[in-house]
């Protein structure tokens, strides 16, 4: 697995979202809130208006989250590749993306397993 990466495949595939979340997070109770935040950070993308990093105190309290399990669920986000901060030097603010570093990763994950199987 890639040093970049901390996901952990289960034995089984998953078949939505909260189930590829589960494969992320060994707490299982921060799988409801990763997913809440993954909706928040995709709602507002669509907005054209995306979601600023320096919002996390409002997130936070919106969502009686604590400051903790928030950056330990953005870390692990980012680390799996599900999303991205970019620095807007527009706005002049850091922004949070979904990403499809993600996607990219298992595919080559997939690919590397082939190759290797088939040696």
């Amino acid at each position: 697995m890639d040093s970049d990466s901390e996901v952990i495949l289960g034995s089984t595939t998953p078949v939505n979202i909260n189930q590829l979340l589960e494969t992320i997070f060994w707490k299982k109770g921060l799988v409801p809130e990763a997913k809440k935040l993954l909706d928040h950070i995709k709602e507002w993308s669509r907005t054209g208006n995306p979601y600023t990093a320096d919002e996390w105190r409002k997130y936070c309290a919106k969502n009686n989250i604590s400051q903790s399990s928030y950056h330990n669920i953005l870390k692990r986000l980012k680390k799996a590749g599900m999303i991205v901060k970019r620095y807007n030097s527009h706005r002049k603010k850091h922004e949070l993306h979904l990403t499809e570093k993600f996607s990219e990763s298992m595919r080559k994950k997939a690919g590397l397993w082939e190759r290797y199987t088939r040696e």
